[in-house]
């Protein structure tokens, strides 16, 4: 499905409004994981922070994606326009969040449900 200019902008400001109905719950979320770094691979508090998160919002999560047990996946859509979200939250050696993890976390989060919110429309797979 080809979308043209102002389908694209429609989808756009729909993901942008969506993000902007969460702001206060994903400053809320990158607060928690800032208050709880954790190093690679031992990520178990910000991976249940953002599978649940991702759970509310009435999506699918598969855990242990790629065989790693901090790792997550969900999909949204089927076919046409592909997007993705990779997301890092682990903390820098000596336990902290220097490096801006957490926000990271947080935006990926953002971006991960506005697109989700909009991918059906789109005509494509998140």
């Amino acid at each position: 499905m080809a979308l043209d200019e102002q389908q694209i902008a429609a989808l756009k400001a729909r993901a942008c409004a969506d993000i902007d109905a969460r702001a206060g719950d994903l400053i809320e979320a990158s607060h928690e994981i800032h208050a709880h770094p954790e190093l690679n691979y031992e990520e178990r508090f910000a991976h249940d922070l953002l599978t649940t998160a991702i759970e509310s919002a009435g999506l699918p999560v598969t855990r242990k994606a790629y065989g790693i047990d901090t790792a997550f996946q969900t999909n949204v859509g089927t076919v046409g326009l592909n997007a993705a979200v990779l997301l890092e939250y682990d903390a820098l050696p000596g336990i902290g969040h220097a490096c801006g993890h957490n926000i990271i976390a947080a935006a990926g989060l953002g971006a991960g449900l506005a697109l989700a919110a909009v991918a059906h429309d789109a005509g494509g797979r998140l």
